[in-house]
């Protein structure tokens, strides 16, 4: 029997009623995300589905680039916080490093009147070996106060001479190997960096034995 399909009945015997299909509109927004139903819901849609679909995936990728450009903008303002954060703290070790060394190169003569103490003996051409036992001891807790935030004295007597920590004050006439012959003033550094260079006195180690050494080691 032909005609229209009329619906079919449930084992109650009453029969179901008809689905009808979504609407264009509703299956579009269906796909579309959650963040944009306010702008969906203001748009005007074309009765043409087809029309309708193309317009909002249009929308949709233009609102997906405008994210990405976003979190693009985002990653780069986190990228400048951290090279900021960065410098800041590279400004503020650089700030403690000056005051600390300040603070060092005001010590320094007070290490030398120390070392120049030790050296003085009395006028008789004894040493007070109290009073000296006392400035040695005063001399080795400040170095070794100072040594824990990083000062160290620099080898001077007898080493090669170095000028990146070595200021000869005299200099002896010859030649061969320049090397410190006495320390006129001890230098020191600050963690690596010169904050005083040594006050040397400079001569010259020969290269090779003079003639006279020559003939002593000679054969007989």
């Amino acid at each position: 029997m032909t005609g229209s399909t009329r619906p079919s009945a449930d084992p109650s015997g009453r029969p179901q009623e008809e689905v009808a299909p979504p609407a264009p509109e509703v299956v579009v927004e269906a796909i579309l995300d959650d963040g944009m139903d306010d702008h969906v819901d203001r748009m005007e849609l074309p009765e043409d589905p087809d029309e309708a679909i193309s317009l909002l995936i249009g929308e949709l990728l233009a609102v997906r680039e405008a994210a990405g450009q976003a979190e693009d903008r985002w990653k780069r303002s986190v990228a400048e916080f951290d090279n900021y954060r960065k410098r800041a703290a590279r400004v503020q070790q650089e700030s403690v490093a000056r005051a600390s060394e300040r603070v060092m190169r005001q010590l320094l003569p007070v290490l030398d009147s120390l070392d120049a103490a030790l050296i003085i003996k009395c006028a008789d051409g004894s040493a007070d070996g109290g009073l000296r036992q006392g400035m040695s001891s005063t001399r080795e807790l400040l170095l070794s106060t100072l040594a824990r935030e990083g000062l160290e004295p620099i080898e001077a007597l007898g080493a090669a001479f170095d000028p990146t920590v070595h200021e000869a004050a005299q200099m002896a006439e010859g030649s061969g190997t320049m090397v410190v012959t006495a320390e006129l003033r001890r230098g020191y550094l600050l963690k690596g960096k010169v904050v005083r260079p040594s006050l040397v006195a400079v001569g010259y180690e020969p290269a090779f034995p003079s003639e006279a050494e020559a003939g002593e080691e000679g054969p007989a």
